[in-house]
Protein backbone atom coordinates (compact mmCIF):
# COMPACT_ATOMS: atom_id res chain seq x y z
CA UNK A 1 0.00 0.00 0.00
CA UNK A 2 1.41 3.47 -1.02
CA UNK A 3 1.36 6.21 1.92
CA UNK A 4 -1.69 8.26 1.86
CA UNK A 5 -3.70 5.98 0.43
CA UNK A 6 -6.75 4.09 1.68
CA UNK A 7 -7.69 0.50 1.47
CA UNK A 8 -11.39 1.77 0.15
CA UNK A 9 -9.26 4.38 -2.20
CA UNK A 10 -7.28 1.13 -3.65
CA UNK A 11 -10.38 -1.04 -4.06
CA UNK A 12 -12.44 1.85 -6.06
CA UNK A 13 -9.30 2.24 -8.39
CA UNK A 14 -9.07 -1.56 -8.48
CA UNK A 15 -12.70 -2.00 -9.97
CA UNK A 16 -12.26 1.24 -12.28
CA UNK A 17 -9.58 -0.96 -13.95
CA UNK A 18 -11.04 -3.98 -13.83
CA UNK A 19 -13.95 -2.84 -15.32
CA UNK A 20 -12.27 -0.66 -18.28
CA UNK A 21 -10.11 -3.91 -18.79
CA UNK A 22 -13.73 -5.83 -19.05
CA UNK A 23 -15.07 -3.48 -21.65
CA UNK A 24 -11.95 -3.37 -23.77
CA UNK A 25 -12.10 -7.41 -23.29
CA UNK A 26 -15.42 -7.30 -25.11
CA UNK A 27 -14.87 -4.53 -27.52
CA UNK A 28 -11.91 -6.61 -28.72
CA UNK A 29 -14.52 -10.13 -28.62
CA UNK A 30 -16.89 -8.25 -30.90
CA UNK A 31 -14.32 -6.90 -32.91
CA UNK A 32 -12.96 -10.70 -33.41
CA UNK A 33 -16.50 -12.14 -33.72
CA UNK A 34 -17.32 -9.58 -36.68
CA UNK A 35 -14.02 -9.64 -38.87
CA UNK A 36 -12.82 -13.39 -38.57
CA UNK A 37 -14.85 -14.40 -40.74
CA UNK A 38 -14.09 -11.94 -43.65
CA UNK A 39 -10.31 -12.24 -42.86
CA UNK A 40 -10.60 -16.29 -42.99
CA UNK A 41 -12.00 -16.02 -46.25
CA UNK A 42 -9.60 -13.51 -47.69
CA UNK A 43 -7.00 -15.60 -46.26
CA UNK A 44 -8.46 -19.03 -47.93
CA UNK A 45 -9.11 -16.99 -51.65
CA UNK A 46 -5.69 -15.17 -51.56
CA UNK A 47 -4.37 -18.98 -51.20
CA UNK A 48 -6.38 -21.33 -53.17
CA UNK A 49 -7.23 -18.76 -55.80
CA UNK A 50 -9.98 -19.77 -58.39
CA UNK A 51 -10.08 -23.43 -56.36
CA UNK A 52 -11.89 -21.84 -53.79
CA UNK A 53 -14.63 -19.67 -55.77
CA UNK A 54 -17.07 -17.98 -52.85
CA UNK A 55 -20.88 -16.62 -54.27
CA UNK A 56 -20.84 -12.59 -54.16
CA UNK A 57 -23.52 -12.55 -51.84
CA UNK A 58 -21.49 -14.70 -49.16
CA UNK A 59 -18.41 -11.84 -49.87
CA UNK A 60 -21.51 -9.08 -49.47
CA UNK A 61 -22.64 -10.90 -46.29
CA UNK A 62 -19.00 -11.26 -44.40
CA UNK A 63 -18.06 -7.55 -45.26
CA UNK A 64 -21.14 -6.28 -44.02
CA UNK A 65 -20.82 -8.44 -40.26
CA UNK A 66 -17.37 -6.38 -40.35
CA UNK A 67 -19.00 -3.03 -40.58
CA UNK A 68 -21.52 -4.06 -38.20
CA UNK A 69 -18.40 -3.85 -35.49
CA UNK A 70 -18.49 -0.22 -35.76
CA UNK A 71 -22.36 0.16 -35.22
CA UNK A 72 -21.58 -2.52 -32.04
CA UNK A 73 -19.25 -0.12 -30.59
CA UNK A 74 -21.38 2.14 -29.31
CA UNK A 75 -24.04 0.32 -27.90
CA UNK A 76 -21.25 -1.86 -26.35
CA UNK A 77 -20.04 1.52 -24.21
CA UNK A 78 -23.07 2.63 -23.71
CA UNK A 79 -24.17 -0.75 -21.88
CA UNK A 80 -21.02 -0.64 -20.21
CA UNK A 81 -20.59 2.67 -18.97
CA UNK A 82 -22.26 5.16 -17.29
CA UNK A 83 -20.63 8.14 -18.36
CA UNK A 84 -20.74 7.37 -22.02
CA UNK A 85 -24.68 6.87 -21.72
CA UNK A 86 -25.01 10.54 -20.31
CA UNK A 87 -22.73 12.46 -22.95
CA UNK A 88 -24.57 10.38 -25.52
CA UNK A 89 -27.63 11.07 -24.09
CA UNK A 90 -26.79 15.01 -23.60
CA UNK A 91 -25.43 14.84 -26.95
CA UNK A 92 -29.01 13.95 -28.56
CA UNK A 93 -30.52 15.96 -26.30
CA UNK A 94 -28.62 18.85 -28.31
CA UNK A 95 -29.18 17.52 -31.81
CA UNK A 96 -32.37 16.83 -31.35
CA UNK A 97 -34.03 19.52 -28.91
CA UNK A 98 -37.48 18.03 -30.29
CA UNK A 99 -36.79 15.16 -27.89
CA UNK A 100 -35.37 16.69 -25.13
CA UNK A 101 -38.72 16.07 -23.21
CA UNK A 102 -37.93 12.10 -23.68
CA UNK A 103 -35.21 12.12 -20.93
CA UNK A 104 -37.13 14.23 -18.79
CA UNK A 105 -36.39 12.68 -15.09
CA UNK A 106 -39.95 12.35 -12.99
CA UNK A 107 -39.10 15.02 -11.00
CA UNK A 108 -39.35 17.31 -13.67
CA UNK A 109 -42.10 16.39 -14.56
CA UNK A 110 -44.19 17.58 -11.44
Amino acid sequence: MTPGTSIRQQTKSWRAEHKAARTLGIIMGAFLLCWLPFFLWYLTTSLCREACYCPDTVVSVLFWIGYFNSALNPLIYAYFNRDFREAFKDTLKSALPCCASCWKTPSQFV
